[in-house]
């Protein structure tokens, strides 16, 4: 049984610290999902991306032919719920920083899809989540380690994984507009458009 205590707020607030889906089946991912953090049904199931905004996630992976246990697995940068769905800390995501460095190095996927706003800066550094999918674009979808986060930083000294985000799959997200005037579930469809065609060249 996963235990950890490094965080007194969130061991406060969770009811059960939610895992990443992945096992020793599904090592060697095609895809890994990174959200933020467990909302309140994740918390109360102890899986991950099943709420509301989970299930138009896997709507939309769905559609481009992309299944979870199969195609992907899902992991979060904490593995707790944060009170009142916040955003987790520096602190909280410095601590949860060597369990998702282990998922990443246990299921090796071949490109990462980030969710939201927090996970994309979570490895690519501060500022505007648009700015940072057009940065990932025009790089192929590779990270600039310098702005990675240091606790996952070996993982990709040695590998090129490819890199996509998206904004967060909430109806609150889902239907702003993104900088260009577009909704940003439009951007979204693109990054995974984009995405599968990479594994439909494999």
């Amino acid at each position: 049984m996963f235990a950890c205590y490094r965080c007194p707020a969130l061991c406060a607030s969770r009811k059960q610290i939610v895992l990443p889906d992945v096992s020793d089946a599904m090592l060697h991912l095609p895809l890994l999902v990174i959200g933020e953090a467990p909302g309140a049904d994740e918390d109360v199931q102890g899986r991950g991306f099943v709420g509301r905004a989970g299930r138009t996630l896997h709507r939309l992976l769905e559609s481009f032919g992309l299944v979870r246990w199969y195609q992907y697995g899902c992991a979060n940068i904490v593995r707790c719920r944060p009170e009142g769905n916040r955003r987790p800390t520096a602190e909280e995501i410095w601590n949860c920083g060597d369990f998702l460095l282990e998922t990443l190095e246990r299921s090796e996927p071949e490109a990462i899809l980030l969710v939201g706003g927090t996970a994309t800066s979570v490895f690519c550094g501060s500022g505007p989540l648009h700015t940072h999918i057009v940065d990932l674009r025009r790089g192929d979808h590779q990270l600039n380690l310098d702005l990675c986060h240091p606790r996952l930083k070996p993982f990709f000294e040695q590998r090129a994984v490819r890199v996509f985000a998206i904004p967060h799959t909430s109806p609150l997200s889902w239907n702003r507009n993104a900088p260009d005037g577009r909704k940003w579930s439009e951007w979204a469809k693109e990054e995974v458009r984009v995405l599968s065609a990479v594994f439909a060249k494999r």
